[in-house]
């Protein structure tokens, strides 16, 4: 071989050796973005499971307090208050009522802090995709 096939050859194994090395690192590239996207998916879900829990939990201590204060208060009204049976069923439904809504507004406001969309990921990914253009574009001229 002269010179200038030895030369040739070089660059050759060169060239495919940065574009394996590329196609490598972008592999791992894609694989490590895969799995920041499961991640973020997984800590969303998160925040759902606990948003259920306290709704479930808000509802389930609604009705059960609601029912044994409701029947007790009542009697107590009717007895102490002299109001009429019906009054006192009125008034402690009211306030179990309020109470009721105050913890499913709070169960609300849970929900509004999840978001299923990996925004940090999509950024990365961009951000990934951005730089590769960069480097094919530098490396055609």
């Amino acid at each position: 071989m002269t010179t200038q096939q030895e030369e040739a050859h070089t660059t050759r194994n060169g060239i495919m050796g940065l574009i394996g090395g590329l196609v490598g690192d972008l592999r791992t590239l894609f694989r490590q973005e895969l799995q920041l996207l499961r991640d973020e998916f997984f800590l969303e879900i998160d925040k759902i499971r606990q948003a259920a829990v306290a709704v479930g939990a808000g509802i389930g201590v609604t009705i059960i307090g609601g029912l044994f204060l409701f029947i007790m208060l009542v009697h107590l009204l009717h007895q102490y208050a002299s109001l009429p049976l019906w009054a006192c069923y009125g008034l402690i439904g009211v306030i179990l009522l309020a109470v009721g809504a105050a913890l499913l507004v709070k169960a609300k406001q849970s929900l509004q802090n999840f978001n299923l969309m990996p925004r940090r990921t999509l950024r990365s990914m961009k951000e990934d995709a951005q730089w590769i253009k960069e480097q094919i574009s530098l490396n055609k001229t």
